[in-house]
């Protein structure tokens, strides 16, 4: 029985090539696949002459490791390199990054907001008070409220407490405005150092202490004046007032050098580059801040330039808190020994302002020489 050749199936691995009668070489159809090893080759190692040529295996064998097609025409981006600034203690709002151009402006919104609150729950007590005594309603409600108050305060302790413990709430407002918008640390406020430098605040108060007490009495004795009159009598318990002027005081200037130095500098450096706009534009806004007469609020502004440049030359509010908290205190000591008028509403003149003036200026030239001997700290180095 003669047998027939098998008509390929379409599921066979191979099928024969098809041969033209002119005896050209066989072509192979397109889809037709190589012969697979069924058995495999199982513990050795494939021959890589055997692999396809187009196989992952293939490919695989010539790859060098941690690559992948096209990796040479794509180099990597190169590393950015770190940035160091320099910044002064009037550009520290950019030592924080989380920082905007706008961020002073709600931390001064929201530090406005505490001191409102505060304000009114300081203020409860002395409006109860006005019902129960009628001291503090006669006080309140003269024609002349400021003049009223500020000579209560050589009087009544508490009218002396609640004066300055209204000033001594921008400290926990700035503190709680900062907190919620930056810059941080909170320590940037105080100096570029981000803390408050003690030492260096305590060599400061002693500059200005031995200024204050020395340089007066210098100029006391060469241009032969006396002593001064006796405006009115010092109150009783005195010891209560000077505890109260040792404690409340001091911080009283420590709260308004942190609004009016550190605050009002460093948002106008946050926008302007040039220290003299920070040393310069919050001199009058502290100025107007006090009610004196005209050589009186002369005096202020030449403290508020004077603080505003030490700020900015030795890196901290240090030798301004002491400037400031020095003359207060010898000032409200003169008021409460009746020998002066330290809120100065009237009756200033001319010398009184040089006086005051020439003993800033020494200060200012003291705590500068000084500060660089000490080497003090003057600018802080941020890397982005």
């Amino acid at each position: 029985m003669s047998t027939q050749p098998r008509e390929p199936h379409w599921h066979d691995n191979q099928l024969p090539a098809s041969t033209p009668d002119d005896g050209a070489p066989p072509v192979r159809i397109p889809w037709q696949q190589e012969p697979v090893n069924l058995q495999g080759n199982y513990g050795q190692a494939p021959d890589a002459g055997a692999l396809h040529p187009n196989s992952q295996s293939a490919y695989s064998a010539h790859r060098p490791p941690h690559s992948y097609p096209g990796m040479d025409a794509h180099p990597p981006v190169p590393a950015r390199q770190p940035v160091t600034r320099v910044l002064g203690y009037h550009r520290l709002s950019h030592a924080d990054p989380n920082t905007r151009w706008w961020s002073p402006l709600v931390e001064g919104l929201i530090g406005l907001g505490v001191f409102a609150g505060l304000t009114f729950i300081i203020t409860l007590p002395l409006l109860a008070a006005m019902f129960v005594d009628p001291y503090y309603a006669n006080v309140l409600t003269a024609p002349d409220p400021m003049k009223s108050m500020t000579d209560a305060a050589f009087e009544n302790p508490w009218m002396f407490a609640y004066l300055f413990g209204s000033i001594v709430i921008m400290f926990p407002s700035l503190w709680i405005a900062r907190l919620c918008m930056g810059p941080r640390p909170w320590g940037l406020v105080h100096s570029v150092a981000g803390r408050l430098r003690w030492g260096w605040l305590l060599m400061c108060t002693g500059l200005a202490a031995v200024f204050f007490v020395f340089v007066p009495m210098i100029i006391n004795a060469v241009t032969g004046a006396g002593e001064a009159p006796l405006l009115r009598e010092p109150p009783q318990n005195l010891w209560i007032f000077i505890v109260l002027l040792l404690t409340i005081v001091p911080v009283q200037c420590y709260a308004e050098e942190l609004v009016f130095r550190g605050y009002l500098m460093q948002t106008i450096g946050r926008w302007l580059q040039h220290p003299i706009f920070a040393i310069v534009l919050p001199a009058p806004l502290f100025m107007l801040g006090h009610a004196y007469d005209l050589w009186g609020q002369a005096s202020v502004l030449c403290m508020g330039v004077a603080a505003g440049f030490l700020a900015w030359r030795t890196g901290g509010l240090e030798s301004g808190i002491a400037l400031h908290a020095v003359n207060n205190i010898i000032a409200m000591f003169g008021g409460l020994m009746g020998t002066g008028d330290p809120f100065v509403q009237q009756g200033s003149t001319f010398a009184d302002f040089a006086v005051v003036f020439a003993i800033e200026l020494i200060y200012v030239l003291a705590v500068l020489w000084v500060a660089k001997r000490r080497k003090i700290q003057r600018t802080r180095e941020i890397t982005y």
